[in-house]
């Protein structure tokens, strides 16, 4: 629709704007993106390790399979990373072995964008594998890990799980689920989204 023509004068209208801002206007917009941008001295880390995980990737993903028989999501959504967790050690830990963690500002932007991401595709990866799954028993088979496993500086990861299961009717199925990281002994997943 046009809504009397406006529609057709509005870049006109962006053009005349963008021509009319001053050299000086333009320096102050640069250097209020250069502060905005700048880092920050960072805060000590809140989270310095996992809370509420399991001792190996078999506890987790028993831990993972019996709340999906119960089709209760406060624990499935338990069982993954904390904001922060993800921002205090998941994020700044991805990078190559003995490589000092990222220098991320907690409360920037970008960071808080990356978790809202991740946390709002695992929070429906979540309600869909309990539609899907959910309030069924399934025996754990075997674990393979689609994407292997991976040592960052701050934990290790095993990406992409397979979950090779029996359902009741004793047919074999496979559940793929996202990825879990280990810090210090604790297991956590990353996200439930599959790639």
């Amino acid at each position: 629709m046009r809504f009397g023509g406006f529609r057709r004068r509005r870049p006109a209208l962006v053009l005349a704007f963008l021509a009319s801002v001053t050299p000086c206007a333009r320096a102050h917009a640069d250097i209020s993106i250069v502060t905005a941008s700048a880092k920050t001295p960072s805060a000590s880390p809140v989270a310095e390790r996992f809370t509420g995980g399991a001792a190996s990737v078999d506890a987790l993903v028993a831990r993972f399979l019996a709340a999906l028989a119960a089709k209760d999501k406060d624990t499935i959504h338990a069982l993954r990373v904390t904001e922060a967790e993800y921002l205090d050690i998941v994020l700044p830990g991805s990078r190559d072995p003995g490589r000092p963690p990222h220098d991320y500002d907690h409360h920037d932007q970008p960071s808080r964008y990356f978790w809202s991401v991740l946390d709002t595709k695992s929070v429906y990866t979540e309600a869909n594998l309990i539609a899907a799954w959910g309030g069924e028993p399934l025996e754990l088979k075997s674990i393979k890990y689609r994407k292997g496993t991976k040592e960052y500086a701050g934990y290790r990861a095993y990406k992409q799980l397979s979950l090779m299961v029996k359902r009741k009717d004793g047919t074999d199925d496979e559940l793929r689920i996202g990825s879990i990281a280990e810090v210090d002994g604790q297991y956590k997943f990353i996200s439930y989204v599959r790639d």
